[in-house]
């Protein structure tokens, strides 16, 4: 099964004067297309791209960019601190945040040809039973999905409810609108193989990330605990051919690495 690759245009540094994307969401549309990849990820918490920032008109040019730049789009992502959505203090905001963002995936969708109905995020633990019901009853409303990033993955856990009306990971799943995003960093984090990881989620897996973690922090593939090769092997298997978002949140020169990670990837696909 093929795997389509896609470039995430979160955590882009933008303190980076002459990096590619600096000017704003056109050169880092540009910057995509310029280094072979054919999809894009979109920050819907980036000035220019947030949701409240682009009425109808707005989001047709967003549309016609990736268009101009022949980029297809795979979702949205948006990385609420997990706290936000626990804490009284900022939950209507975080919500908010993420109903606008479900709503730009489902107006964005037609308007490329389809594709890109779906938001990742992370659903903390203990986040309330009728917080997760709302966000699963808005992805219905318009067809979206939501990839909840959290590991260990729903089904990972017990799933019962506490006493404070907070559920844990797989009874927040109560719609099929809600699946689960890998991310090799988080397990391996965890201390777990993101290769079994990846086979025990497949059925359930709705995007993936190209990413890695050492002692050191986030790092290219390859010299964390990750197995590109193996990691490749597993998604060819998911159903559907589940998408695979490059992410250089928190790596040194993004450009180059983001180029790295593309030569990675296709010299992991040549050797499984």
């Amino acid at each position: 099964m093929h795997t389509p690759l896609a470039v995430s245009l979160a955590g882009l540094r933008r303190d980076v004067p002459d990096a590619p994307w600096s000017t704003g969401p056109r050169a880092a549309l540009a910057w995509v297309a310029s280094i072979g990849v054919r999809q894009v990820q979109l920050d819907a918490a980036a000035p220019g791209m947030r949701p409240r920032e682009l009425d109808r008109s707005g989001r047709r040019d967003v549309a016609a960019l990736l268009r101009r730049h022949e980029l297809g789009l795979t979702g949205l992502d948006l990385w609420i601190p997990g706290e936000h959505l626990s804490d009284p203090v900022h939950l209507d905001r975080a919500v908010g945040a993420i109903d606008a963002s479900i709503g730009l995936a489902a107006d964005l969708s037609p308007l490329v040809g389809g594709g890109g109905r779906l938001v990742s995020l992370t659903l903390p633990d203990g986040v309330a039973a009728d917080v997760v019901g709302h966000i699963a009853a808005s992805a219905d409303r318009v067809g979206v999905r939501v990839a909840d990033h959290a590991w260990p993955a729903r089904g990972e856990r017990a799933g019962e409810e506490t006493t404070d009306g907070s559920v844990d990971a797989p009874a927040r799943v109560c719609s099929p609108s809600i699946g689960i995003g890998l991310d090799p960093a988080a397990v391996v984090l965890a201390g777990q193989s993101v290769a079994k990881a990846t086979a025990r989620v497949a059925d359930r897996l709705l995007t993936a990330r190209l990413c890695d973690l050492s002692s050191a922090g986030r790092v290219l593939p390859g010299e964390g605990r990750l197995d590109v090769v193996a990691y490749r092997a597993c998604l060819s298997l998911t159903p559907g051919g589940t998408p695979v978002v490059i992410d250089v949140r928190g790596l040194e020169d993004q450009d180059a690495a983001a180029r790295r990670m593309v030569r990675a990837w296709d010299a992991a696909g040549l050797a499984s």
